[in-house]
């Protein structure tokens, strides 16, 4: 990539997932309380009444069920544009054989040649994913948190909730929440992702009219290296995962504290 194109090559992509990232989060988080509330009426649960934790991963696991159709229009782009340009790295430079010159060519070239439908191609594994990573997430989030007041019981300063966890347990109980997402989602990632770029990677070959569905794509990734095979790239996935998870529940964390003290003004 370096070789290539330089320091900008790694950002190739980049508005799609900052988009998609920031419309995840916020239908996630919304979702995620909404359900909960929906739980609570239905099982005659008071509003102050803490959820299970299987309750909670249902929160979760629908929250993402919903992102999915968010996102996954968002990732099908970002997947295209990153593959079509690694594709060419390994001839001569040819800017003409490039087909998308950006997330909005990419969207005009799907929608003129597939329709709507093609904006969602890749939409069961993304669902899946979705679906248990998401529900891991928080489900991570609140056990760890759930388990650090537990903890507190036995100290000078217990604490009486999440709500008075710091810095140092949010931190905590985020990382916690991103390597259990990416741990429990990985495999299916790669299968969306495989399915998502066949047509760009098989471009121009015998292979164009190939299209994998779910169980072919799998066989195929297990061809290529068996189980490992859907876990290349993990390691640094995981590194990211950590400090990045960490600040975002950081931030949802003591916006929703802040919010609450203004509510009771």
């Amino acid at each position: 990539t370096w070789n290539n194109e330089g320091f900008r090559g790694f950002y190739r992509g980049l508005t799609s997932p900052l988009v998609g990232a920031m419309a995840e989060n916020a239908i996630a988080f919304y979702a995620y309380n909404r359900i909960q509330g929906v739980i609570r009426t239905a099982t005659g649960a008071r509003p102050e009444d803490s959820l299970s934790l299987p309750q909670l991963f249902l929160s979760g696991g629908l929250s993402g069920t919903i992102c999915a159709f968010v996102i996954s229009p968002v990732e099908l782009v970002k997947c295209k544009l990153q593959v079509e340009n690694v594709q060419g790295y390994g001839g001569p430079a040819n800017p003409a054989a490039v087909k998308f010159k950006g997330p909005l060519s990419v969207v005009s070239h799907l929608l003129r040649t597939q329709g709507l439908t093609g904006l969602y191609k890749g939409i069961t594994p993304t669902v899946a994913r979705e679906t248990i990573g998401v529900g891991f997430w928080f489900g991570a989030y609140e056990l760890v948190c759930r388990q650090l007041v537990r903890a507190s019981q036995h100290s000078a300063k217990p604490l009486r909730s999440k709500a008075d966890l710091g810095p140092a347990g949010i931190i905590l109980a985020g990382g916690c929440a991103g390597i259990s997402y990416n741990l429990a989602s990985y495999p299916i990632d790669v299968v969306k992702s495989f399915i998502q770029t066949a047509d760009v990677r098989s471009a121009g070959s015998s292979l164009a009219a190939e299209r994998p569905g779910i169980a072919g794509t799998i066989r195929i990734v297990y061809g290529r290296g068996g189980i490992p095979a859907f876990y290349r790239g993990l390691g640094i996935t995981l590194l990211r995962a950590f400090p990045a998870n960490a600040a975002m529940f950081m931030t949802y964390e003591y916006l929703s504290r802040l919010a609450a003290e203004l509510r009771k003004k």
